[in-house]
């Protein structure tokens, strides 16, 4: 099965799974599903994008650290949500299908894990 976070570009709408359009993809960050834990996930370079994106999901986020080690070792996006202070976070499994109207996430998603 392909990971659908290769099909998912930056500006790209969310939409949940009724259709609402919830935000837009700002980043994506590939992940290893395989791997047992998020060790070698965070970027070697601190000035990277990926360094930025890790340093989101780290303690300044407030997301629980198993919750942010399962983010970084599946992959996410990192999603505008619309409204003020709604920024969130989505695991690969989040993603139901990616289409040319956007990314359609599962039930279970959209907005699970605010920052």
């Amino acid at each position: 099965m392909m990971n659908p976070l290769k099909s998912i570009q930056q500006g790209m709408d969310v939409f949940d799974s009724s259709g609402e359009k919830v935000g837009s993809v700002k980043n994506v960050k590939m992940g290893d599903p395989q791997a047992v834990t998020a060790q070698g996930q965070d970027p070697a370079s601190p000035d990277g994008l990926f360094s930025a994106l890790a340093n989101a999901l780290g303690g300044g986020s407030g997301l629980p650290e198993e919750r942010r080690e399962r983010l970084l070792r599946l992959g996410y996006l990192e999603i505008n949500g619309t409204g003020p202070g709604n920024h969130f976070y989505e695991s690969a499994e989040a993603v139901d299908r990616v289409t040319d109207e956007g990314v359609h996430l599962n039930s279970s998603a959209a907005g699970t894990s605010r920052a």
